[in-house]
C-alpha cells in the first residue's frame, strides 16, 4: 500500500510540474518567439538598407551616364548622317533623347527631387536647344552646319550644363 501511496503522489507532483511548465511554455513563448522576430527583422533592415544603398549608386550611376548621352555633342555623334535631312537629324536627336529619358525614369525613386528636377531641365532644354536651332537656320544648310551651330552655342556657355549636372549628382551621391 505505502509503494501505490508514493505513486500516486509521484504522480500528481508529476502532473503538477507537467501543467506548470506547460503554463510556462504558454507564457514564456510569445515573448521568445518575439525576440526571434527582432533578430529576424534586424537581419532583414540590413538587407533592406544595404539593397537600398546599391540600389541609390545604381540611380546616380545611370543618370550621370544619362547627362553624358544627351549631351549634344555625343548624341549629334551617334546619329551623325549626311544623308538625312536637317529635320529628321532634330528628330532621331529628339527621339533618342526621349527614349533616353523614358528608360532612366524610374530612377527617380531612389535619388533627391532636386537631382531628378536638374535631370529634367537638362533633358528639356536640350530639346530646346535642338528644336530652337533648326527653326534659325538657314534653309538649305547642310548637317554639318545644323551640328556647328549647336556646338558653339554650347560651346558659348559660361558653364557647360551636362557637365554641371554630372557634378551635382556626384556631390550629392557623396553628401
Amino acid at each position: 500500500m505505502e509503494f501505490e501511496e508514493l505513486l500516486k503522489q509521484l504522480f500528481i507532483i508529476s502532473f503538477g510540474v507537467l501543467v506548470a511548465l506547460v503554463l510556462a511554455f504558454y507564457v514564456v513563448w510569445p515573448k521568445v518567439e518575439y525576440l526571434f522576430l527582432k533578430v529576424s527583422d534586424i537581419g532583414q533592415n540590413k538587407d533592406l538598407l544595404k539593397n537600398t544603398q546599391h540600389l541609390k549608386y545604381a540611380a546616380y550611376e545611370r543618370l550621370i551616364l544619362f547627362a553624358h548621352r544627351i549631351s549634344p555633342y555625343q548624341v549629334m555623334l551617334r546619329h551623325h548622317s549626311n544623308s538625312i535631312s536637317i529635320d529628321e537629324f532634330k528628330q532621331l536627336l529628339i527621339n533618342d533623347i526621349e527614349n533616353e529619358y523614358q528608360h532612366n525614369f524610374t530612377q527617380q525613386l531612389y535619388v533627391s527631387d532636386a537631382a531628378w528636377t536638374n535631370v529634367k531641365d537638362l533633358k528639356e532644354s536640350t530639346i530646346s536647344l535642338f528644336k530652337n536651332t533648326a527653326r534659325v537656320i538657314p534653309l538649305g544648310a547642310k548637317i554639318d552646319d545644323y551640328v556647328a551651330v549647336v556646338l558653339k552655342h554650347v560651346a558659348e556657355l559660361e558653364v557647360n550644363p551636362y557637365e554641371a549636372a554630372q557634378i551635382i549628382l556626384k556631390k550629392e551621391l557623396t553628401a
